[in-house]
């Protein structure tokens, strides 16, 4: 499995009953698509006079320009174009308009009016802490006919000043070291131009040519002057994409795992000349899943209302496998569950659990798993076979995550199968530095 478009049913009625034109702005609730057991961990709704600079820069960079140098004196010197931007009380309008004097930003005339979560000259921070996790928004776009250079598009880069994100590791370009491993994003595109092309940015030559896209689907429908809600889950496991709250598509392949181990910037913009186009922005939201003090597994005690999910597999959610609280997990005879989750490198791990099943036999595996290609590096990692009772008793391994660089994640995968030829219950799996 690569890149995998959702097409059932769901997209061919998309554009006539999913996505609804209501004005002015309004800030419904977030969408059906968020998981189970999230939290809102940070959101703009855009109901003031003014950008709030907490959260937001207008000084507009990206990959790209870094790396063909657009504009570049005015980047060094904190002299960038600054965006149109117009405040309704309840959104933003980000604008480009041939009308207006806003210089622009490339010396062909075209101009961006761009935000975003992340200043390139100072190394500010607006999102802090966001590897992974469920991003939405609510946006409009808008462009007037003929317009050239024509693009609306909500997106996330890979942070700067410098193109160590761009770069393959392995290969290094104007003294710089690349450190993306191939098949890695440094680009995740939600939306461009005036339709729904989600666009994966990955592969590059050793000489920095761009070399294309490891994923490329365009959502059909008409999206010109309507509102439309984006999400994205982004996982240690993978990416998914959503339209109005539907599965539109994802990438979601274990043994090629497109999504970033570093945190990314959240982008926002419209371009263009000789004529108008706009991004209006109803909010914009960041969730991240409850933990438990001290644990970094999410949904370990299996209460995220009765949902499996981000656990993966063949087990069932059930009062009656519960330790403590409400759930528990039961694991029938050859049946297996996981999780991918983000922890820190370089650090010592205990995964522990509660199990029980008469003459039940568990196998456990906390797995340090290689970038992209999710293969488990043996150095770190352990798999114990536990012997169960009738009883609920604490059982626990040990792992050492790799290391990694400065503000990544390593990836862990946590495995249980039921070798035995009973039934088992698991419950309050932790995972915590030791």
């Amino acid at each position: 499995m690569r890149f995998t478009p959702r097409i059932a049913g769901a997209v061919a009625a998309l554009a006539m009953t999913g996505i609804s034109s209501v004005s002015p702005a309004q800030t419904p609730a977030t969408s059906e698509a968020l998981p189970k057991g999230m939290r809102l961990v940070w959101a703009d709704e855009f109901d003031g006079p003014e950008l709030d600079r907490s959260k937001w820069s207008s000084n507009y960079y990206s990959q790209l320009n870094f790396l063909n140098k657009d504009n570049f004196e005015a980047f060094r010197k904190d002299s960038l174009p600054q965006p149109y931007m117009e405040f309704t009380g309840s959104s933003v309008i980000l604008k480009v308009d041939d009308c207006r004097p806003e210089t622009p930003f490339w010396a062909s005339g075209r101009k961006i009016s761009s935000i975003q979560t992340y200043d390139w000259n100072s190394g500010w921070n607006g999102m802090p802490d966001n590897i992974g996790g469920y991003f939405e928004t609510r946006i409009r776009r808008s462009a007037a006919k003929g317009t050239k250079g024509l693009n609306t598009a909500f997106w996330f880069d890979s942070p700067g000043p410098d193109s160590r994100y761009y770069i393959e590791a392995g290969n290094i370009i104007d003294g710089v070291k690349g450190w993306r491993p191939r098949g890695q994003v440094f680009e995740i595109d939600l939306c461009e131009y005036l339709n729904t092309e989600i666009v994966l940015h990955g592969n590059v030559a050793p000489d920095g040519e761009f070399q294309g896209n490891i994923g490329h689907f365009v959502i059909p429908g008409d999206y010109r002057d309507k509102w439309v809600t984006h999400g994205m889950l982004w996982t240690p496991r993978g990416l998914k994409f959503y339209i109005d709250g539907k599965l539109v598509a994802e990438s979601w392949d274990p043994n090629d795992i497109k999504s970033p181990n570093h945190a990314m910037v959240m982008f926002f913009g419209a371009y263009g000349y000789d004529g108008m186009a706009s991004v209006e922005v109803d909010y914009a939201r960041h969730y991240q899943w409850t933990l438990e003090e001290g644990n970094e597994l999410p949904n370990g005690g299996f209460e995220y209302a009765g949902a499996l999910f981000p656990w993966e597999g063949d087990g069932k959610v059930t009062s009656e496998a519960a330790r403590t609280g409400a759930y528990g997990l039961r694991v029938q005879p050859g049946e297996s569950v996981c999780q991918y989750v983000y922890v820190d490198p370089s650090c010592d791990y205990e995964v522990s659990f509660y199990g029980k099943g008469r003459q039940g036999r568990l196998d456990v595996e906390a797995a340090c798993m290689r970038p992209v290609s999710g293969e488990v590096l043996p150095e770190g990692s352990d798999s114990v076979n536990f012997r169960l009772d009738g009883r609920f008793r604490r059982h626990s391994l040990q792992i050492m995550t790799p290391a990694d660089h400065p503000g990544h994640k390593a990836t862990v995968r946590i495995t249980l199968t039921n070798r035995g030829n009973a039934p088992v219950a698991v419950d309050d799996i932790v995972l915590s530095k030791r």
